[in-house]
């Protein structure tokens, strides 16, 4: 679950930025690489490491902030990409009104890719902090009270997704399939429920829904990702989908549809 935000850099901030580091681009044969930007907002932490690994493959370049373990700050995961090649003319068209700093600008976008509760932290943090450094000369424990706010919205990504992931556990063992699927699997579905057939059967496989249930999530989302998924995400897609990639049960694939069989096969070839 995500929504996505779009930003193109105003003229100002523009005019701001390469007015500092126009010697340094020039000198380093460097460009400023986020005139177009987009940011993925994750309802999840742990689908951020499954989105950055699958974009990453075809990223140009990267900022990653490596983890320390005696100095708590926030980690950024920005990744830059080429523009299609498609759209480099209307990107040579909206720079034009640049002058000189207009072949400082790369044809690249960046993708920053966060939680969505620490969202709102970026944007003050940016805003008031990274943009006005000079108001925290010299005040060390008031940014690190600062970060600290962060720590506790960190705490709070974990306890959610536990949350959730005990969620599902209660709903498994009540039997209540829909329920634990949803709670499992966190993502926007195409319909509200499974097939009575479905739920029906799962209601006299016990042993069948307890290997669904433990089906490896993150495996499931990258393999989506990276193969894509042609059918709509309705509760009996996604079961089918648990089951052809690890349960691999015989009496459950029997009550899909043979097109989405068919496309499984074609698509994630896993025997």
């Amino acid at each position: 679950m995500f929504h996505i935000f779009s930003r193109v850099k105003r003229d100002k901030s523009i005019k701001i930025k390469l007015d500092k580091k126009q010697d340094e681009y020039r000198s380093k044969n460097k460009k400023m690489q986020d005139y177009l930007a987009l940011r993925i907002t994750l309802y999840f932490s742990d689908d951020v490491d499954l989105v950055y690994k699958y974009l990453e493959k075809v990223a140009i370049d990267k900022s990653v902030d490596e983890v320390e373990v005696d100095r708590f700050c926030p980690k950024r995961l920005n990744l830059i990409m080429k523009l299609p090649e498609n759209k480099i003319g209307d990107f040579k068209y909206a720079i034009n009104n640049q002058g000189n700093y207009s072949e400082l600008i790369d044809s690249t976008y960046e993708i920053q890719i966060r939680t969505i509760l620490s969202e709102g932290w970026h944007e003050v943090e940016h805003d008031l902090r990274y943009k006005c450094k000079e108001d925290w000369e010299g005040l060390l424990e008031d940014s690190r009270h600062l970060n600290g706010i962060y720590a506790t919205l960190e705490n709070s990504e974990w306890s959610m997704l536990t949350l959730f992931e005990r969620l599902a556990h209660s709903h498994y063992k009540k039997h209540n399939w829909n329920s634990m699927l949803r709670n499992k699997m966190r993502i926007r579905f195409a319909n509200s429920s499974l097939s009575d057939e479905l739920i029906s059967y799962l209601d006299n496989n016990s042993l069948i829904a307890k290997r669904l249930f433990r089906v490896d999530r993150g495996k499931v989302i990258s393999l989506m990702l990276e193969k894509g998924f042609g059918f709509p995400l309705t509760y009996d897609s996604i079961l089918h989908l648990l089951n052809y990639i690890e349960v691999k049960e015989e009496g459950l694939s029997n009550l899909a549809d043979k097109m989405l069989i068919e496309e499984f096969d074609k698509v994630y070839d896993i025997k």
